[in-house]
């Protein structure tokens, strides 16, 4: 997670807390769909465990990672029923407080708080700690105003220029399938803030797609092998003989 937001949520932890638990969550609305069989959730920036309590209302064994030390002690502080379920871990590289997968993930208005240059990782991050057919639930700003030249609003978080379509393909690339899509409205109703939330499934490692074996082939296998060296021919051939007719 950028230092700068991170440090921003540390120095304000009792406000942050007081605003996510006055508002309805926005993406709450969407587990039941998401989610329809019980089962072990993680929700990726648990902030104040709002999301993680909805989740074990609904019958799932939710747990939450927050990398903000100072919001964790507040939600276990006055939600004592998290504190075995609330743990330590940010992305990229700090997933390693379970040593389970699960069924599903939540990851709420994190993403877009990642460097760019950072984000490959992390949502490699997320499909390691995933069962196969597991599913990412996953929202980002799809409009946020008042940004400055280095996308950091007037406290100094980084919104990184993160679009529903890029996270699609990025996503896709990498295993998942994309299932459902939805515009929400802001839950704290905030001028000029309108939010895209997505819905994936990881594919079982046994259902790649033809790309995916390709992609795997080209990536893993030994360079003198001579499959992959016709494999190459074919793709430069098709590449070649698409441009020709355009």
């Amino acid at each position: 997670m950028d230092e700068k937001t991170l440090c921003y949520y540390a120095q304000n932890a009792d406000e942050v807390f007081a605003r996510y638990e006055s508002a309805a969550s926005g993406i709450s609305c969407h587990f039941s769909e998401a989610f329809p069989y019980p089962g072990k959730i993680l929700d990726i920036g648990a902030g104040s465990g709002r999301d993680v309590r909805h989740l074990i209302s609904e019958g799932h064994a939710a747990y939450g990672v927050e990398p903000c030390a100072e919001l964790r002690d507040l939600t276990i502080e006055r939600h004592p029923i998290l504190h075995d379920r609330i743990k330590a871990g940010t992305l990229p590289d700090d997933l390693s407080s379970f040593d389970f997968k699960f069924d599903g993930v939540v990851c709420s208005a994190v993403l877009m708080h990642i460097p760019r240059e950072h984000l490959f990782d992390s949502l490699f991050a997320v499909k390691r700690i995933l069962k196969d057919d597991g599913r990412l639930l996953v929202s980002i700003p799809s409009n946020r105003s008042g940004l400055d030249e280095h996308r950091r609003d007037s406290e100094g978080r980084l919104f990184s220029d993160l679009y529903p379509d890029y996270l699609e393909l990025f996503l896709e690339r990498i295993g998942f399938d994309l299932l459902r899509k939805w515009e929400d409205a802001d839950s704290l109703d905030r001028d000029g803030v309108t939010w895209t939330t997505l819905l994936f499934h990881l594919l079982d490692g046994r259902r790649l797609r033809p790309l995916d074996q390709i992609e795997g082939v080209l990536n893993r296998d030994k360079k003198v092998a001579t499959y992959k060296l016709t494999l190459f021919r074919a793709l430069c051939e098709i590449a070649c003989g698409k441009r020709c007719r355009s």
